[in-house]
């Protein structure tokens, strides 16, 4: 299965690659609710993140335990409403 792609922006790429972020998340939307729907309750399934756009961008690949959804305000995204939440197992490559 190939994995979930995400590219990130420099600070939040740093932040799990440091460990202090261990959960990512998405907005509850038709574009993420589809595109998540095959990672929910499975086993076995990873998440590349990508730092930026660039040339040659550095990469890391994390084992996803669990992907549920959960009120947003408490999140990173700060939003009123649902998100999805990425969360990361171990650290793959």
């Amino acid at each position: 299965m190939k994995p979930l792609k995400l590219v990130l922006t420099d600070h939040w790429f740093e932040e799990i690659k440091s460990g202090h972020k261990t959960h990512e998340y998405r907005n509850f939307t038709p574009y993420w609710e589809n595109r998540l729907q095959k990672f929910e309750f499975s086993q076995g399934y990873f998440v590349q993140f990508q730092k930026a756009y660039r040339k040659n961008p550095e990469r890391m690949t994390f084992k996803i335990d669990n992907i549920r959804l959960v009120d947003g305000k408490n999140t990173d995204l700060h939003i009123d409403g649902l998100v999805f939440d990425i969360e990361l197992g171990e650290r793959i490559r």
